[in-house]
């Protein structure tokens, strides 16, 4: 496909190509979210290391897309470095072996998740650099992700049965695959136009804006929100297993992702409508709802019947959060503000929660685990409440 200038192409043309970058953006994480975790119970590690090898991929989320989003934008050069990222991402984990020490899975992890981590902030940044400049819908292209999540988890398991891997083979060599399938979708991704010398004087990162209380108070919200679904996204498999005794596991997690599409679709419309912090408050109703149900109730039938409040816990979340720092900041600083954010609540959210949530999990089990989880979401809804209140119904631009 050839690159043209962001700046001759329309807003459709627009969301056509970056619909192909998200559809292999979520290509890797249909394999690592629900199978990650399995490769590492293959591999003879006990929950609480889980626990701790999980976090450590989150702690790289708090490192690395600051790094990479600041080289990013220092460089000029976000498609290249994004692609860097994904490249690197590919090695890493062949390094891994049955019976390793935790200390030596460690370094591993730690190596995947600096370069993996840093993926969806880099690809958000570069998102809206580009749609900030034509006014396309991010919901239009991001909708690829869920798309690709649900389709390949239905390959994978009816066609590479990948939920019954017992060596760790087969997630392997599909992950690989991903990798490979998104440096490809990156050749779809134009230019951003050349700066002129008065935008580079202009383009200083505004360090102020996220010292000002409203934005630290989202951030907290998001931060803890992020931290309770960690008990979701690093011991859900496990969960299904163990308590529901449940063993097609791609299925599960393939029905919440189906509950994604209205949402992140018509997100423009639902902002439009109601404003990104009411979609934000939504999003932490749901996360409230969903980790109390899992703690009250061992049934298959009611894990099935929360499932689509995945719509709220991950799609609602993900486009209030990152329309707001998107509308936030300007298109030269989307790549530092988008990994900065993300760094804070989904990396430190995310290794905090992860590690924590593994600690009770081992010592209490998944009821408490669940149950606290759930405790920690209504404090961040209880925020995010306040945001919005204060602020009023607001507009789908934030104010800060």
């Amino acid at each position: 496909m050839t690159a043209l200038p962001s700046t001759t192409l329309t807003a459709r043309q627009m969301e056509r190509r970056f619909l192909l970058v998200y559809l292999a953006l979520f290509a890797p994480y249909s394999v690592v979210t629900p199978f990650l975790q399995q490769l590492l119970h293959l591999y003879g590690y006990q929950h609480e290391q889980i626990g701790y090898l999980l976090g450590a991929i989150e702690l790289m989320a708090v490192v690395a897309p600051p790094v990479w989003g600041l080289l990013s934008d220092r460089l000029h050069a976000p498609r290249a470095i994004l692609l860097t990222t994904v490249l690197l991402s590919i090695p890493s984990l062949y390094l891994l072996r049955p019976g390793m020490s935790t200390s030596m899975g460690l370094l591993i992890i730690l190596a995947f998740g600096f370069c993996f981590k840093p993926g969806i902030p880099l690809t958000d940044g570069l998102t809206f650099s580009h749609f900030r400049l034509c006014g396309a819908d991010y919901g239009h292209c991001r909708i690829g992700g869920t798309i690709c999540f649900v389709t390949l988890l239905v390959v994978f398991e009816s066609v590479f049965h990948i939920s019954h891997d017992t060596t760790g083979r087969v997630i392997l060599a599909v992950l690989s695959g991903t990798f490979l399938c998104q440096s490809l979708s990156l050749l779809a991704v134009p230019p951003l136009p050349k700066q002129t010398s008065s935008t580079k004087q202009t383009a200083s990162f505004p360090w102020k804006t996220l010292a000002r209380p409203a934005f630290l108070l989202f951030v907290l919200a998001a931060f803890l929100g992020r931290f309770a679904m960690m008990s979701y996204y690093s011991f859900f498999s496990r969960y299904l297993e163990e308590v529901c005794h449940y063993h097609s596991l791609s299925y599960i997690w393939l029905l919440g992702s189906l509950c994604e599409f209205p949402v992140i679709f018509w997100s423009k419309f639902l902002i439009a409508k109601i404003g990104v912090k009411w979609l934000f408050v939504a999003a932490l109703v749901g996360t409230v709802l969903r980790l109390a149900g899992f703690a009250l109730s061992n049934s298959l039938v009611i894990v099935i019947l929360l499932q689509p409040l995945h719509a709220l816990t991950f799609g609602a979340f993900h486009i209030a959060t990152v329309t707001y720092i998107g509308e936030l900041f300007p298109a030269s600083n989307q790549g530092s503000a988008q990994t900065i954010y993300s760094a804070v609540t989904v990396g430190l959210g995310g290794l905090l929660g992860s590690a924590i949530c593994g600690i009770i999990l081992q010592r209490h089990g998944y009821t408490p685990m669940y149950l606290t989880s759930a405790t920690i979401a209504a404090i961040g809804l209880a925020l995010a409440l306040g945001l919005a209140i204060h602020r009023g119904k607001g507009t789908q631009r934030p104010q800060v």
